[in-house]
């Protein structure tokens, strides 16, 4: 891998988690669950982006004045900060509901 790139640590968590869950509904016999898991992980995974997008509006529109840039540059590293653990709990609600599904029934 080339460390050059800074990717920052919420792919690399993202990937990791989805990777974990579709592990684990393979070990619990749910393959079918273990992958839509990881997809809906991954898909989260775009949603850290969504911070990205104020850089987009901010170089397209008209310049800011200099109070605005680093309020938005606040906002979306705080943003981003905090969507960064979305994968991690939707991963987690994954791990509840295989573990539902996996239950010996009575």
């Amino acid at each position: 891998m080339n460390t050059n790139i800074n990717t920052g640590a919420g792919f690399e968590v993202a990937l990791l988690a989805a990777g974990a869950i579709f592990a684990y509904g393979v070990w619990m016999g749910r393959r079918d669950l273990g992958f839509r898991a990881a997809l809906g992980v991954l898909g989260s995974m775009l949603w850290s982006l969504l911070p990205a997008g104020l850089w987009f509006l901010m170089a397209s529109g008209r310049p800011l004045s200099g109070g605005m840039l680093p309020l938005l540059m606040g906002v979306g590293w705080v943003l981003s900060f905090a969507l960064s653990f979305l994968p991690v709990w939707v991963a987690v609600n994954w791990l509840e509901v295989i573990r539902w599904e996996t239950r010996p029934r009575e």
